[in-house]
C-alpha cells in the first residue's frame, strides 16, 4: 500500500516551541515552533518516503467533548502569544511545500487523525506526541511518539503497545476512561491510578467487563468504581476518537512536492532557517546553485594520511604565516588560507587511517609556539588547555570567533559553533577555511555596532587571565572537607531518622509523593493557598509552624543540599584528580549581561546567607605555608552605577561624601532625619534600593520586607518622588530598548530583548531593560580590574595569584610576603579602573581561608 503520513500539527508545534529556544529572525517573527515542525517533517519525508502527507490542525478550543462536558481540557495553561503568533506562519510553511491540512470546527485534530485512518486504503504513520493516538494502531496504523527534543521518535505497532502497556489498540480508551487523564481534565474514576487500571483491564478486558464483574472486586476499588461509575462512562466518551469527521477530501488532494520548490526556500531564507537552506538536497536541481550561493565560501578538503604529507604542510604554514586549526576527539583539522581545508584522523579505528596525535602535534609545536605565525580559533582558551595537556603552548592566538559571535548576540542567541556557521551559510565541516571567513564578518559586526572596543580593550586581553586562573586553581584543605564530610553526613542521617520517628514509620524522604502522603494524608496538615499536597521549600516555608515535622524537613533539605551538592562533589573531585586543587571553568560566553559565570565545579554558587553555607568557605586556603587569600570586594557597584548613569545629583553627593546610602535613603522615603532611621527603617530602604536597581514589582518588595502591596508602592513611590531622575533614567532605558530592541552598558555591550515585544513577557523585558545597563557596567569594570590586577602582578614579578572571580569580588592567593603588596594592588587597580562621577569603593581583607576574608 502507498503510505500516508498523518502529523499532529499541534502535537508537534507546541513540542518543539518548548523544546527549543525562543527563536526570532531579524524583522523580530518568532518562529522556533515552525522550524522544529520543519526539521521533524523533513525527517519524516526523507525516511518513510511517503506518497501521501496530512497535516492535522485543532480548530478550536470547543468542540463536541465540551458539550458533553465543561470541564473539559479547562485546566490546560493559555497558550502562550509567541507561540499563537507561529500558527499562521506554520500555516503559509505547508502552503509552500503543497502540503494540505484539515481543521474543523467542532473537532479536535485527534478526531481528523482518526477518520483519514479508516478513509483510504494506505499504509499509515501517525506523528505525535499525544499517547490517545495509540488506540488508532491497526493492521495497516502505526504511531510515531515524539520523545526527547525535536527529531527523537518511538515507533508503536500492535507488538509494541503489547510490549509496553500489555494492551490492545482499543484498550487506551478503557484505560483512560478508568484511570482519567489530568491533561485534558477527564475525570476517569477518582482514586484509580495507572496501576489499578491496568490490573483491571488484564483481568476484565474493558470498562464494561468491569463493571459486568463489580462484584467480584473488593474493598477501596469497588467502592470507588461505584462511585464515580458515570464518571467513568463520560471519560470514555470523552477518549474516544471519533474516526466520522466529515472530511470531503479525496486521497490524490495529499500530494505533496518534495524537493521542495522556491517558495519554500524562499520562506526558510525570509524566518532564517539557515541550516535548512544549506541543505542542497532538499531543493528542486533549479535551485541548488541558488542554495550554494550561501555555501559559496567552500573549499577543498584534503585528508593527510602520513607524517610526510603533514610536514609538506607545515613548510606552506610557516610561509603562510597564518594557521587556523580545530582538535577534536576524532579528527585535527587545519587550514592556511582560504582555499584548502587539510585534516587528519587522530582516533584509531581499523577501518581509516589514523595518525598519532601526540607526532601530529609534536610536529606543529613549533607552529603552536611560533607568535609570527597568526591564529583565528572558535576557542582560544579551551585550545589552550587541550595543548597545554601535550606541553604545547599556544602563541599568535589573534581572534576568537565564538567570543566575538557572543558579543553580537547576547540576548538573542546561543554562542555555538553550530548556529554561528549557519547564521554566514559557511559549510561545518570546514573549520579552518571558515575561520579566515569569519574573522572578517564579525570583525566588520563588531565595528558596526560599536562593540571593537569592547572586544579588543576587555573580552580578548580577559582569555588569557582567565585561562591562567583555570590552570592556577583553588587549593582545598582536605582536612576540613573530611571533617566537615563527617560532620554533615551524620546530621542528614540524625535528620531523616528523627523525621521518620516523628511521622511513625519509614519512607522515602527523597520522595515528593511519600511525603506529601506523611504531612497531607497521615499528619493531617492544612495546604496553604490551596497548594494540594506540594512539598516546594515555598509550601514547607509556609506550614513551618504547623507540626515539629516541618521544620526537619527544611533542615534535612538544606543540610542534605549541602552535602551532596557540595561536600562529595569536592571529595570526588579530591579523589579523582588525586589532588587538593580545585580547578573550575570561568565561562566568558554564556550569560546575556556579561557577567562570567564558573562550572565543573561551580565554585561561584558557594550558598553565603547563613551559617552552614559560609563554612563552606572554610574548605578554600591558601596554598602557600604562611600566605593567605587576599578579597577585595566593590561596595554598592551597581547602586554607584545607577547614580552616575542616572545623574542624581542627591544620590551623587551621597556616596562622593561617603554617607550611609540606606539609611539616607530611610531618610528620605520615612520623612525623618538621618540620625533617626532605625535599623529596620535601613533594612527596608536598602530592599528598596536594591529593587529599584532590578525594577521590582509593588508585589516584589511586599514580599521582601513582609509588607503589603498597597504599603510597597508608598515606598516605591516616595522613592521616585525623592529621586525623580533615577525613575526618568529607568524609563528612558525601556523606551531606548523598545526602539532599538537592545539594552546599552558604558562599555557599548549590549543584550537583545526580544521579552519586550511579547505581550506576556513584556513586564519581564521592562524589567531586564532596566537593569542590563547597571549589571552590564558592573561585569564590564570587574573584568578590566582582572585584566588591571593581572597585569600589575606581573609586572611587580610577584608569586602571588588570581584565582578566583565571584560576582564583584576578586581573590588573589599571596604569600606572606606579599599580602600587603597584594592589597595595595587590589585597591588601587579596582579604584581607578574607571573614571565614574562617584567613587568606586572597594573592601579588602585577607585570611588563611575564604572563611576568613
Amino acid at each position: 500500500m502507498d503510505k500516508l503520513v498523518i502529523i499532529d500539527g499541534n502535537s508537534l508545534i507546541n513540542r518543539a516551541f518548548y523544546a527549543l529556544p525562543l527563536l526570532s529572525n531579524s524583522k523580530g517573527e518568532f518562529s522556533n515552533g515552525v522550524y522544529g515542525f520543519a526539521n521533524i517533517l523533513i525527517k519524516a519525508i526523507l525516511e518513510i518516503k511517503p506518497k501521501y502527507l496530512a497535516v492535522a490542525l485543532d480548530y478550536g478550543k470547543k468542540t463536541f467533548r465540551n458539550k458533553m462536558f465543561s470541564g473539559y481540557k479547562a485546566k490546560r495553561k493559555p497558550t502562550p502569544n509567541e507561540l499563537i503568533s507561529q500558527f499562521p506562519i506554520l500555516k503559509e510553511m505547508l502552503n509552500a511545500m503543497n502540503i494540505t491540512y484539515i481543521e474543523k470546527e467542532g473537532y479536535e485534530a485527534d478526531d481528523i487523525i482518526g477518520t483519514l485512518t479508516k478513509k483510504f486504503d494506505t499504509e499509515n504513520i501517525i506523528i505525535t506526541g499525544d499517547r490517545d493516538a495509540l488506540q488508532l494502531i491497526s493492521s495497516n496504523t502505526t504511531v510515531w511518539l515524539t520523545k526527547r527534543g525535536i527529531t527523537e521518535t518511538k515507533v508503536m505497532d500492535e507488538v509494541a503497545l503489547k510490549i509496553e502497556y500489555g494492551l490492545e489498540p482499543y484498550q487506551i480508551i478503557e484505560l483512560k476512561s478508568l484511570m482519567g487523564d489530568s491533561s485534558d481534565n477527564i475525570p476517569g474514576v477518582g482514586g484509580i491510578g495507572e496501576k489499578t487500571a491496568l490490573n483491571l483491564l488484564s483481568n476484565y478486558t474493558s470498562l464494561q467487563g468491569v463493571y459486568d464483574n463489580i462484584e467480584a472486586i473488593k474493598g477501596k476499588v469497588q467502592e470507588k468504581l461505584l462511585q464515580d461509575k458515570d464518571s467513568a462512562f463520560l471519560s470514555k466518551e470523552l477518549a474516544t476518537i471519533n474516526c466520522n469527521v466529515p472530511i470531503t477530501n479525496s486521497l490524490q488532494d495529499f500530494e505533496y512536492s518534495f524537493p521542495f520548490s522556491k517558495q519554500v526556500f524562499d520562506f526558510f531564507k525570509n524566518y532564517e532557517f539557515n541550516s535548512l537552506i544549506k541543505k542542497a538536497d532538499l531543493f528542486e536541481e533549479l535551485f541548488v546553485e541558488d542554495n550554494n550561493s550561501l555555501l559559496k565560501y567552500t573549499a577543498n578538503r584534503i585528508e593527510l594520511i602520513d607524517v610526510e604529507e603533514l610536514k609538506q604542510q607545515i613548510k606552506y604554514i610557516n610561509a603562510a604565516k597564518a594557521f587556523n586549526f580545530e582538535l577534536n576527539n576524532e579528527i585535527f583539522s587545519f587550514a592556511y588560507d582560504k582555499n584548502c581545508e587539510f585534516y587528519c584522523k587522530v582516533q584509531p579505528n581499523l577501518l581509516d587511517n589514523t595518525l598519532d596525535i601526540v607526532e601530529v602535534l609534536n610536529l606543529l609545536k613549533p607552529v603552536f609556539e611560533d607568535e609570527n605565525i597568526k591564529k583565528n580559533l572558535y576557542d582560544i582558551k579551551a585550545s589552550k588547555h587541550i595543548l597545554s595537556t601535550f606541553n604545547i603552548s599556544l602563541n599568535g592566538a589573534e581572534f576568537d570567533a565564538i567570543l566575538a559571535y557572543y558579543l553580537l548576540c547576547a540576548g538573542e542567541r546561543d554562542a555555538t559553533r553550530g548556529s554561528l556557521n549557519a547564521l554566514y551559510g559557511l559549510d561545518e565541516k570546514l573549520f579552518g577555511v571558515n575561520l579566515f571567513y569569519l574573522q572578517e564578518f564579525l570583525t566588520e559586526g563588531l565595528k558596526q555596532n560599536n562593540l571593537i572596543d569592547l572586544y579588543n580593550n576587555i573580552e580578548f586581553p580577559l582569555i588569557n587571565v582567565l585561562y591562567e586562573m583555570e590552570n592556577e586553581g583553588f587549593k582545598i584543605d582536605v582536612d576540613i572537607l573530611n571533617d566537615l564530610s563527617n560532620r554533615y553526613s551524620q546530621e542528614v542521617e540524625e535528620l531523616s531518622q528523627s523525621i521518620k520517628r516523628i511521622a511513625g514509620f519509614d519512607f522515602n524522604l527523597n520522595s515528593p509523593k511519600q511525603l506529601g502522603e506523611v504531612l497531607f494524608d497521615k499528619l493531617g496538615l492544612a495546604c496553604y493557598n490551596n497548594k494540594k499536597k506540594s512539598t516546594s521549600m515555598e509550601h514547607l516555608q509556609d506550614i513551618y509552624d504547623l507540626h515539629p515535622i516541618v521544620p526537619a524537613i527544611i533542615r534535612y533539605r538544606k543540610i542534605q543540599k549541602i552535602y551532596t551538592t557540595y561536600i562529595e562533589a569536592y571529595k570526588n573531585i579530591v579523589k579523582v584528580k588525586d589532588s587538593d586543587v580545585i580547578h573550575t571553568v570561568f565561562n566568558q560566553t554564556l550569560t546575556s549581561t556579561g557577567r562570567l559565570s564558573s562550572s565543573e565545579p561551580n565554585l561561584q554558587n558557594l550558598p553565603i546567607r547563613d551559617d552552614e553555607g559560609k563554612t563552606l568557605r572554610k574548605m578554600f586556603v591558601s596554598r602557600y605555608k604562611d600566605g593567605a587569600l587576599v578579597s577585595a570586594d566593590y561596595s554598592q557597584i551597581e547602586l554607584r552605577l545607577l547614580a552616575h548613569m542616572s545623574e542624581d545629583e542627591t544620590l551623587i553627593d551621597a556616596f562622593n561624601n561617603n554617607l550611609d546610602i540606606h539609611s539616607l535613603t530611610a531618610s528620605e522615603v520615612f520623612g525623618v532625619d538621618i540620625s533617626l532611621v532605625t535599623p529596620e527603617m535601613r533594612r527596608t530602604a536598602k530592599a528598596v534600593n536594591f529593587g529599584i536597581i532590578y525594577g521590582i514589582s509593588q508585589y516584589g518588595l511586599s514580599q521582601n520586607i513582609n509588607t503589603s502591596v498597597q504599603q510597597a508602592q508608598k515606598y516605591i513611590q516616595a522613592y521616585f518622588n525623592r529621586y525623580p531622575k533615577i525613575k526618568d533614567y529607568m524609563n528612558s532605558n525601556v523606551e531606548n530598548a523598545k526602539s532599538s530592541g537592545y539594552a546599552y552598558s558604558i562599555f557599548n555591550r549590549r543584550r537583545k530583548i526580544n521579552e519586550l515585544f511579547v505581550p506576556k513577557t513584556r513586564m519581564f523585558g521592562e524589567r531586564i531593560a532596566m537593569n542590563m545597563p547597571l549589571q552590564g557596567s558592573a561585569s564590564d569594570i570587574i573584568k578590566l580590574a582582572m585584566i588591571n590586577v593581572s597585569k600589575a602582578l606581573k609586572e611587580q614579578g610577584l608569586k602571588s595569584k588570581l584565582i578566583m572571580q565571584v560576582h564583584d569580588e576578586l581573590i588573589i592567593d599571596a604569600p606572606q610576603e606579599e599580602i600587603t603588596t597584594v592589597a595595595k594592588i587590589l585597591k588601587d587597580n579596582m579604584q581607578n579602573v574607571v573614571k565614574l562621577s562617584v567613587p568606586l569603593t572597594v573592601d579588602v581583607n585577607s585570611g588563611k581561608s575564604w572563611f576568613d576574608c
